[in-house]
């Protein structure tokens, strides 16, 4: 069984058998902005999804091996409705799943990744942007919370594509001069608009494979201490 957060606010438990794709010989569930997934690792079932300048928190409980994973795309509101597109609604709700499995805050480790200026707005000093807030909250938030962040791979100029596997192996792939990385810079434009005006965010995950088998080169995971 999976547990899935979606954007809307609502909770669904999922069947493994329901999942069917395959990347990198795992089967798995694309976590799209706005969203989280909760899962054993007995389920055999990875995470995936794409960042740009959203920011993925991503637990994994070594006694129970349970594992999560979130996207979200703002740090914090001050609208009361809940709305899992903001950082801090939706890792508290991820935690709320994974304690109710039996996870517990004593056992639970921490990676980051995401953040990125993938409008290439000066991201080294530019600490207003939206991938820079986003990171900085996720960082605040396990310091403050008392969760050991175990690796960390953010900001950046490319998107990032993501992968969480069993034993809390994670393997990345930033992009570079690839229609992904251009799709993610035109979702960021309107992103960088809308939020102007209203915080109301655009998803940029659906429909863009994250993976290709044939072109894409993700990294073993051994190799990870390397490049979180």
């Amino acid at each position: 069984m999976i547990v899935i957060g979606h954007k809307d606010g609502s909770i669904e438990k999922a069947s493994s058998a329901r999942f069917t794709q395959k990347t990198k010989g795992y089967l798995t569930h694309t976590v799209i902005g706005g969203e989280f997934a909760v899962g054993r690792d007995d389920t055999n079932i990875a995470f995936k999804t794409l960042l740009g300048s959203c920011v993925a928190i991503m637990f994994y409980d070594e006694k129970t091996k349970i594992k999560g994973m979130n996207h979200f795309l703002l740090p914090k509101t001050d609208n009361s409705n809940d709305d899992m597109k903001y950082g801090l609604y939706s890792v508290e709700a991820m935690l709320n799943e994974m304690y109710k499995l039996g996870c517990s805050k004593n056992t639970l480790v921490a990676k980051i990744s995401g953040g990125a200026d993938i409008m290439q707005l000066n991201y080294s000093s530019n600490t207003n942007s939206i991938g820079f807030r986003n990171v900085e909250f996720a960082k605040d938030f396990c310091n403050s919370e008392g969760f050991r962040v175990i690796s960390e791979h953010t900001r950046g100029e490319h998107g990032r594509l993501i992968l969480l596997a069993e034993e809390f192996n994670t393997f990345i792939k930033v992009t570079q001069k690839s229609e992904t990385d251009n799709k993610i810079a035109q979702e960021e434009s309107s992103l960088q608009k809308e939020i102007q005006k209203a915080p109301v965010i655009k998803e940029y995950a659906n429909g863009i494979d994250l993976f290709d088998d044939n072109k894409n080169i993700i990294v073993e995971p051994q190799m990870e201490i390397e490049l979180f």
